[in-house]
């Protein structure tokens, strides 16, 4: 942990250093393309319409955009922001989202080997489309929580280095165990906050969105996304009300910060988790 950069990118280390450039403009160019899919998946999937069909249409008139305005990051840039058929404005969250994307994908495989590198680039993708859509309609969809349950327990089985295991059926107990226990503890935290508050303090599908990050995470994350989520949930709350924004019991989605938590968890967390574990046993 000497060099913060190494910590973050252990991966560097080993990159070829007259390739390197090349691979990450590479994974930003694939990222950006996921992140343009990703905003059609937040807009249309608690629609319930079908994220291949039809092309991307302006949401205003309904014209086709073509598709050299569709060039994820550059197209929204070129326009200035706007529709190119209506002059509507476009929400910058499109770029932004775009933007982060392209910028997530090379630091993933700047950390992981590639396997785990391109099964925590669709965990990230999932972690995108659950926060941008309790964002906007204040749920989370089954087809993600549940679809990210049994992608996390599948892959756990495919690929058992995401959980330090060496065999499928070790993989796929380590990736149940996390789902189990992500569903569990925030079931329990429902329901201490309904006893306590007299009312519904979070929705299940909070819980069955922890699951899927434990399916893929494991048990030992599910403690830490729960405590920094609380922890970044309050702050939230705290600067929000400091600034007049909203009032005492204000409803909060909390999928946003079991998002950033797990993100946190995949870039040092667990490690920084590992160390204070160990240090607190020593003493």
């Amino acid at each position: 942990m000497n060099d913060p950069l190494l910590f973050l990118f252990p991966r560097l280390a080993e990159a070829h250093a007259a390739a390197l450039p090349i691979l990450l403009l590479y994974y930003a160019a694939v990222g950006a393309c996921l992140g343009s899919f990703l905003n059609v998946c937040v807009y249309r999937i608690p629609l319930g319409l079908s994220v291949l069909r039809p092309p991307s249409s302006c949401a205003a008139c309904g014209r086709p955009i073509p598709i050299r305005y569709n060039i994820p990051i550059f197209g929204w840039l070129w326009l200035r922001g706007q529709s190119a058929c209506c002059r509507t404005p476009i929400d910058a969250r499109y770029f932004w989202v775009e933007l982060l994307s392209a910028l997530v994908l090379p630091a993933l495989f700047l950390r992981y080997a590639w396997p785990e590198a391109l099964a925590y680039g669709f965990f990230f993708f999932l972690l995108a489309a659950a926060s941008l859509i309790d964002l906007d309609h204040f749920l989370i969809p089954d087809r993600i929580s549940w679809g990210g349950m049994a992608a996390g327990v599948a892959l756990g089985a495919l690929l058992p280095s995401l959980h330090g295991e060496a065999s499928a059926l070790g993989g796929f107990n380590a990736a149940l165990r996390g789902a189990f226990w992500g569903g569990a503890v925030l079931w329990l935290v429902v329901l201490a906050g309904a006893k306590a508050f007299k009312k519904e303090a979070m929705g299940l599908g909070d819980v069955k969105f922890l699951a899927a990050i434990g399916a893929f995470l494991g048990w030992r994350s599910v403690f830490f996304v729960v405590a920094v989520s609380s922890i970044l949930g309050s702050l939230y709350g705290l600067l929000m009300l400091l600034r007049r924004r909203s009032i005492w019991g204000t409803r909060i989605p909390y999928g946003p910060f079991l998002a950033l938590a797990a993100a946190l968890w995949l870039f040092g967390g667990k490690e920084l988790a590992t160390a204070l574990w160990r240090g607190w046993t020593v003493r």
